[in-house]
């Protein structure tokens, strides 16, 4: 029987029903040897049950199914168990709490349980579709260039620029009202927000072609007019034509776009664009497996990604960092966290346990473009003393906060980058779990309370 296969139990026959073979001369040996069998093959109905730990009647149950055989004894009413089969119905059990044990451990950094042709995580960081993020954002490639590798598995070796497709009218002044009502609406929400207009504006015929290049495009350039929401003049700021995402998003925030600034966010786009399964991801796969559209897809990714221990854990390392003023306050407030139990936030990733590459590449990047910066130098020196003195090791948040802080970036814009590179991620799983074609749905293992 191969693996995944299952035995029909109503096919196997309990050997007690058979009518007796015919008649075969034995010699008084083999019949001694049938009446009076090996001790050592057979057990008691006791015996059976306690290697099993399973009742008296769960045995019964075993052998009128067929999987255990018995035989009588001679002048006794008590019946023996083959002892090879009571081993393999236990072996079968334990081998099966086990792939349970397994399966649960897997949803907790565990064994893979998707295949993939999408990303790899290695102790060098992510491989997009076999290429290094890092290698990728060295050599210079953009983060439109990525996201199409993420989606076609083609790699452009000239800067592309996407074309605009026309946003639905009014677009920009119906979430200037919703997202201006609350100025300090997180950002994330108003992805959320953007992404749930983009589907409302849809007509049918786009919904069903909503896996698209274009439609995928769309999505990303839309949330990088989102950006300007965090920005002194806070405004839904849509990419002009020809901008690339990079270059928009420093013009949204700074003003201006010159190209060590530009060519630092794309750095920081391309190494958040995926990271594997992700509980983000994952839940964007989930959707995508049940038919759902790709905005559905991406808005179910965003709420994933806005939790406290991803996302929005980008805010919590933020305000660890950016918040203090003197080494001294940041070890007061990782040791408050120690002291409450609490995962101190953007270090110490569980895939990553000699460090995040990424966050090393966004570090050093961060030290070069501002040698000077105060609330730079100050990070940089934190994560240096805390590895040496603490062990903690940083993980991407720490260094998006770092680059964004050499930036001179507004509050925020850590985790708005991070969750608008990640979008390219989201999209190109969708992508592959549509043609995967099947429906993801774990199972669970029922545990009474009572």
């Amino acid at each position: 029987m191969g693996p995944g296969r299952w035995i029909n139990l109503d096919y196997i026959i309990d050997i007690q029903c058979l009518p007796d073979a015919l008649p075969i001369k034995m010699s008084a040996s083999d019949k001694m040897q049938r009446e009076k069998p090996s001790r050592s093959d057979y057990l008691s109905a006791a015996e059976a049950a306690r290697l099993l730990k399973v009742k008296a009647q769960t045995l019964y149950t075993y052998v009128s199914r067929g999987l255990i055989r018995s035989v009588a004894q001679p002048d006794r009413k008590a019946r023996l168990y083959y002892r090879e089969d009571i081993e393999k119905v236990r072996a079968r059990s334990e081998a099966r709490q086990g792939q349970g044990a397994m399966a649960e451990s897997a949803m907790r950094w565990g064994q893979p349980v998707i295949n993939t042709a999408i990303t790899e995580i290695t102790p060098d960081g992510p491989r997009y579709r076999g290429y290094a993020a890092i290698d990728l954002a060295r050599a210079g490639h953009t983060f439109e260039s990525v996201a199409e590798l993420l989606w076609t598995g083609v790699l452009h070796r000239d800067p592309i620029a996407w074309e605009q497709d026309g946003m639905p009218a009014g677009f920009d002044r119906v979430i200037d009202t919703l997202a201006q009502q609350q100025p300090s609406l997180p950002i994330l929400r108003i992805y959320a927000l953007a992404t749930t207009m983009l589907g409302v504006a849809e007509s049918a015929s786009e919904i069903r072609r909503g896996t698209t290049v274009p439609a995928a495009r769309q999505i990303i350039l839309t949330l990088t007019g989102c950006i300007g929401y965090l920005a002194k003049a806070s405004h839904f700021a849509y990419p002009a034509p020809g901008a690339g995402v990079a270059a928009s998003v420093a013009h949204s925030l700074l003003g201006r776009s010159d190209p060590k600034t530009v060519e630092a966010l794309n750095t920081a786009l391309v190494l958040c664009a995926d990271h594997e399964l992700s509980s983000s991801t994952f839940a964007a796969r989930v959707a995508a497996s049940t038919g759902a559209e790709l905005r559905a897809c991406v808005l179910a990714a965003i709420g994933a990604h806005s939790g406290a221990l991803l996302g929005a854990g980008c805010d919590r390392a933020e305000d660890l960092l950016r918040g203090a003023h003197s080494n001294g306050e940041v070890h007061e407030r990782v040791a408050a966290a120690e002291r409450a139990g609490m995962r101190v936030p953007g270090f110490n990733l569980v895939v990553y346990p000699k460090g995040d590459p990424r966050a090393r590449h966004l570090l050093q990047l961060a030290h070069q473009l501002a040698p000077r910066s105060s609330q730079a130098q100050l990070i940089y020196d934190f994560i240096k003393d805390a590895e040496q003195r603490l062990h903690l090791r940083p993980s991407i948040e720490v260094g998006m906060v770092a680059l964004c802080a050499a930036l001179e970036l507004p509050q925020r814009s850590a985790g708005a980058l991070w969750a608008l590179g990640r979008t390219a991620g989201w999209i190109a799983h969708v992508m592959e779990q549509r043609l995967a074609g099947f429906v993801l749905r774990p199972r669970a293992r029922y545990v009474s309370t009572i």
